[in-house]
């Protein structure tokens, strides 16, 4: 019997995403970015790292998603579009990721 693919074998895992905000890998867009952008993929995978540790708790990473979206948002210059869908990707698998470690 063959496995039946679910909606979130079809999605991306948020280390793709934050290569594609690094603009590298099979996820660059080949348009550099504003360089202020990369060093937020840095931030988001520090946030990933702290969910996968379950070293923090719910209110922390709504927080933390916030402020680092308002932050991106902020000094992306070029590609805002694609930055900003970027970063909602990222909100939603982080999210998701933190409720699987923690069984919510």
């Amino acid at each position: 019997m063959t496995k039946k693919f679910t909606f979130d074998d079809l999605q991306p895992h948020v280390d793709m995403l934050c290569d594609a905000m690094e603009n590298k890998g099979a996820s660059s867009s080949g348009v550099p970015y504003d360089e202020e952008v990369y060093v937020y993929a840095k931030k988001y995978r520090e946030v990933l790292q702290k969910v996968r540790d379950k070293q923090i708790g719910m209110t922390e990473l709504w927080n933390n998603l916030t402020l680092l979206e308002m932050d991106t948002i902020k000094v992306t210059k070029t590609q805002r579009h694609r930055i900003a869908k970027l970063i909602s990707a990222l909100n939603i698998y982080i999210k998701k990721e933190y409720n699987s470690k923690n069984g919510e």
